[in-house]
């Protein structure tokens, strides 16, 4: 028995030495083995004038970016949630449309109690206008040309989060009525 043992034991030995050893050595995977291929990531087309003088709903992203991000108006922020959107209604009256700014893309109109921040667009220039809350001043307002957002936000490089706005911006027309 013994003498079956000892070469037994002999050849368990060398097995497992080789094996450490042709472990110890084998090349490393290299990253391209391992991973996934690398994802390119996917361009997005800049914010130019022209894009915006196009599309109405990058318009008003660009508008509420640069108001919730940018402008000192602290009632602008009430409209700062970027999960929940925005609902922007259209008054078009006889000189210029107003562009009303509430939270949220789904709000009802029992939830439009307070007076909600807008804007108006004439020639180029962005006036922002929010009315303040229990107090008797004037409403605050701002203006600001849309060349001025447009070049913020590529400052900002908020080109891919302007236009991730869009599909959370729900556009509501109202008909003039003339008196």
């Amino acid at each position: 028995m013994k003498k079956l043992l000892l070469p037994f034991i002999t050849v368990l030995i060398i097995g497992a030495v080789v094996g450490i050893v042709t472990l110890h050595h084998a090349p490393a995977a290299t990253p391209t083995t391992t991973a996934k291929k690398a994802q390119v990531p996917r361009r997005v087309a800049p914010i130019t004038a022209a894009a915006v003088a196009k599309d109405p709903k990058l318009k008003y992203s660009c508008i509420i970016y640069y108001a919730v991000k940018h402008l000192k108006i602290q009632r602008w922020q009430e409209v700062s949630d970027f999960k929940l959107g925005w609902q922007v209604e259209i008054y078009h009256e006889a000189s210029q449309s107003k562009y009303l700014v509430w939270p949220d893309k789904n709000i009802k109109t029992n939830a439009k109690a307070l007076q909600p921040n807008w804007f108006t667009i004439k020639k180029g220039q962005v006036t922002y206008d929010s009315f303040g809350v229990h107090t008797f001043k004037k409403d605050m307002t701002a203006t600001i040309s849309l060349t001025t957002i447009i070049k913020q936000i590529q400052q900002d490089h908020a080109t891919k989060t302007v236009r991730n706005m869009r599909p959370n911006l729900v556009v509501k027309e109202h008909a003039r009525v003339d008196d």
